[in-house]
Parts: C-alpha cells; structure tokens; sequence
C-alpha cells in the first residue's frame, strides 16, 4: 500500500518529475514509463523501415471521426514498419524521446511530411484518440507536451547483435505510439518486435468486418514479406500478438502460414461471438488450422469469453483473467496513467502491475515456444502465484488434441485406400472430440467426391453417416444424409433425416441464407412426393 501511496504523490506533478530526473537523458537504464518492468540482457535498437505494397494503390489517412485527409502518394500502399531488436552497446545521446513515436503517428500514410509537421498532426491524432477511449477531453496538449520529452527505451540506429532472434509480429492501429514499451521491453530481451499498422480497404482506419480481416492479413502478409530480409530475424521462429481486432487479423493470417509458431490474443477480440463470425465468414479460415499454442490474456467485458476458442481444440490454449484491467490498459496506457491519472478514463485497482505481469507472461509465453526455454515453459504452466491473486484472479490451460489429416492428406488417403481410410481417421480422432472434422469439411470432400468419385453415392452416404454422428442437430447434415440414403434405395432411413432437417430448419442452427433453407426445403419436399415417403 505504502507503494502505492508514494507512486501518486511523486507522479502527481509531471513537470516537476522531468526537473527532478533530467540526468536520466545520459542514462540507459529503463525510463520511468517502465515502471518495475525488468530488462533483458540486449540494449534495444530501434528502425522504422518506410516501404510500399505496390501490388496495390495508395491510401490516404482517415481518422476514427471518418474524416479523410488527402494524399498526393503514388507509389502504392503505404506501410510504416517500427523495428525493436537487440542492439549492441549504446550511447546515451542516440536515446528516443517518445516525442519520435508520435511524430511517427503523423507518417503512417505521408513518409515525406517534416518532422515538425509529424509532430502536429500525430500529436493531435494521439490526443484525439486518447480521449476516444475513455479521456473525455482530459487529455491535453499541455499534457502532450509533457509526455514527448520522456524518455524511452529505445536507441536510434544502434548497431544489430550478431546472430538469430526470433520475431514478434504485433500489428496495431496507433504504433508506435500506442504500444511501444511492450515491444521495448521484449527486444530486450531477445527479440525482434516489428509493429505496424493495419490498413482499411481504401483508407488508413481498418474495418471491423470480414473485408476488413482479410486486408488485416494482406498487410500482416506484406509486412513479414519484408521482415524477413532483416538479417538478425530466425525465419523459423514467428510469433503474433494482437489487441481488439488484431487478435482475429493475426488468426486470419496464421491460418495461411504454417510458419507462424505462437499467437498472442492481448484482450483481443478473439474470444467474443462476434469475432468468431467474422472469423467464419473468411474463405480461407478453418479451426482446424489453428493448431499453434494461444495465450488469451483477457479482462471483465461483456462480450468476451474464453469459451469462444474452446472449439480451437488443436491448439494448446493459456488463460489468464485480469479483474482490474481494460482493453487498452493493456498498451501503453497502462504505464502512463502513472504520470496522468484517469488517462483513458478512471479505474480500479493497481494497472501499472497488471501491465508489468501480463508482458511478463507475454515473454515467457514466446521464451517458452519460440525460444525453447524450459524454464520459461515450467513458469507458463504453474500458474500465476498466490501474491498476484488480485491481480491474476483465473488461470487455465485447454490442452490441444493432435490434429487431424488436412482435407488434402484425407483426399490422398482415399484416393489410395477407399473411403475405410476416412473413416478410420474419423474414429480414432472422436475419442478425443464429438466433431473430429469442422462442418465446412465435408462440403468440401462431397463436392470433390461428386467428380467421377462416387457414381453410387456409396460414398457420399457414408460421408454424411459421420458428419450426422458429430452434429446431429444439423440441417444441413439431415438433409444430406437423407438424400444420399434415398439414392441407396435406404427410403425408411431417408424419411427419418428428411423430417428432421425440415425441423431444423426452422431453428437455424446451420446460418443458412434463407435461399439455401428454401432450396433444401423445395427437394425434400419433391422427394417425399416422388418417393411416396408421406
């Protein structure tokens, strides 16, 4: 408590903290936004790399009102890059002051406006947004201006440790401002963290919708495409983390590269229906592809709920519910609401050590998958300990179960053994699942069965007999596995499944279009007619 205490009377007059701490500015010891974050053994070099995606046009900024400000940029679609890595020794004069971070604000769409002119516009950008999420005008320029002279931790240019580092991926719409001491704290400790910005489809602000997951995963696409020229980067060792809606961006993306190895949802999105729709809706996600270990670091919100990934059975899962946390106390402001109180609103409860714990977790999170850390690996799997129950009040882990052939390899197996291979493949993987296979997979193996692969619909009936045995509540399952059995002359059979897919229908258990309920609804009633089946 005494802690406490003392931590509001000394940050209680900014101005008088940089008076009082200006020998800081030859020090390379962690700023004070760090709070009690310990560093790692690399000093913490720091690039932004200014490239264009010239497969596709440019776009101007946008701000979160929907107002757009014009550019004059040709060269293609912009994408700022912000690099921490591990650095050699560093001199004190190279040191950034966070007013860098936000003139970078102001250069996410113009890379050729001055320094002065970056300044203005991300400063007020910042401000803008800041009060957006929860200031309500508290935020000032007089409070701005205190913030820019702070010091980070990150050196300008300093020149790259030899050797391999695996990277973090950390997309998020307001870097680097908005989430800078994570990515510091991490290269610290050995690390390349590259952020950026995500992009709408025609202007700066992203779309909270399935267009916009997929142009979240092209520019995640884009991004690692120039990475990985980095010359301290492990291309074998890739993890993500996302906030709000980077947390499906990064999923939308991971499901298209087997190379990334750890994803991070930092109170994402992720674990809300919404998301999970979304997510749905994408023409390349499917769950079964999720199959990489997720920590899903997550805070009271009414539409969040770690039960969302439970049917993400293939991937290892690590919860961790912080009571006293929000959204975005998780970024930056989680540190600066220390030297401006309420900054993003008021709050209950310590932040600063909620921040501290969740990026230690973080790190020992991708230390123990992306750096093999077996002593990072037994700290993830014990638990929070007892002295941090206000702070971590839930902790569990959802054990992965080994995943199944890919559509391709199942497609193989037929081809080579006949349909038992599936089958046998579907009964050794429901021990451990009711529904070894997502729904979307037999569509998909039904449709290529139709070419030349099943002139009997033995095949196809057999297909359906598994799809109906992990969801029996479906319509769409009924309807096929009674048409199929119609075609096998197995009518008493069809009858059954017929009824019941007209029933289901009705409670829309399936998302069908209502042109595809109708549809279902036109045969199997011209079936039963035809059939005599009444």
């Amino acid at each position: 408590m005494m802690k406490q205490i003392t931590r509001v009377l000394l940050f209680s007059s900014l101005p008088l903290i940089y008076l009082a701490c200006s020998s800081e500015s030859t020090s390379i010891d962690p700023p004070l936004m760090w709070g009690d974050l310990q560093p790692g053994e690399y000093s913490v070099g720091y690039t932004s790399l200014f490239t264009f995606d010239k497969s596709r046009p440019a776009i101007p900024y946008s701000d979160w009102t929907g107002k757009i400000y014009p550019t004059d940029f040709k060269e293609g679609r912009q994408m700022q890059i912000n690099l921490w890595y591990p650095a050699k020794s560093v001199v004190s004069s190279s040191r950034l002051k966070f007013r860098h971070y936000v003139e970078l604000m102001g250069k996410q769409i113009d890379f050729n406006i001055s320094d002065a002119e970056a300044l203005s516009f991300g400063g007020r950008e910042f401000i803008s947004k800041t009060n957006d999420l929860g200031g309500n005008g508290s935020f000032t320029q007089q409070k701005l201006d205190s913030l820019i002279e702070m010091n980070t931790h990150a050196f300008a240019e300093a020149s790259q440790v030899e050797g391999k580092f695996p990277l973090i991926a950390f997309p998020n719409g307001g870097s680097p401002a908005f989430n800078s001491i994570m990515c510091e704290y991490l290269a610290s400790h050995g690390f390349v963290v590259a952020a950026f910005a995500g992009k709408g489809s025609d202007v700066f602000t992203s779309e909270t919708s399935t267009r916009g997951l997929e142009n979240g995963a092209q520019d995640i696409s884009f991004a690692l495409t120039q990475l990985m020229e980095w010359p301290q980067i492990d291309r074998n060792k890739i993890g993500m983390m996302g906030v709000g809606i980077n947390s499906s961006h990064i999923v939308t993306y991971q499901n298209r590269n087997a190379n990334i190895d750890a994803l991070v949802s930092l109170e994402g999105g992720l674990l809300s229906s919404f998301e999970q729709r979304l997510l749905n809706g994408t023409p390349f996600y499917d769950a079964l592809a999720v199959n990489v270990p997720i920590l899903a670091i997550y805070a009271p919100h009414g539409s969040i709920d770690p039960s969302h990934i439970f049917h993400l059975k293939y991937s290892e899962r690590y919860f961790l519910h912080f009571p006293q946390m929000t959204e975005f106390h998780f970024i930056n402001y989680g540190q600066l609401d220390r030297f401006f109180p309420g900054i993003i609103g008021d709050h209950e409860g310590d932040i600063q050590r909620g921040f501290e714990l969740a990026s230690l977790y973080i790190l020992k999170f991708f230390e123990s998958i992306l750096s093999d850390n077996e002593t990072s690996a037994a700290f993830i799997r014990q638990g929070p300990a007892r002295d941090v129950a206000e702070h971590i009040d839930t902790f569990f882990i959802k054990p992965a179960l080994e995943s199944p052939p890919t559509l391709n390899q199942l497609k193989d197996a037929f081809i080579r053994k006949g349909f038992d291979s599936i089958d046998s493949v579907y009964q050794v993987h429901r021990q451990g699942t009711e529904t070894p296979f997502p729904f979307g997979m037999y569509a998909d193996i039904r449709a290529w069965l139709a070419w030349k692969k099943d002139p009997e619909y033995q095949n196809r009936y057999r297909l359906y007999k598994l799809a109906y045995d992990s969801y029996p509540e479906s319509a769409e399952a009924n309807y096929y596995l009674g048409r199929y059995a119609m075609a096998i002359e197995r009518s008493s059979e069809a009858k059954v499944h017929y009824r019941m897919a007209l029933e289901l229908l009705d409670k829309d258990l399936d998302d069908l279009s209502p042109e595809q309920k109708q549809s279902i609804r036109d045969y199997i009633q011209r079936s039963i007619k035809e059939n005599g089946l009444n």
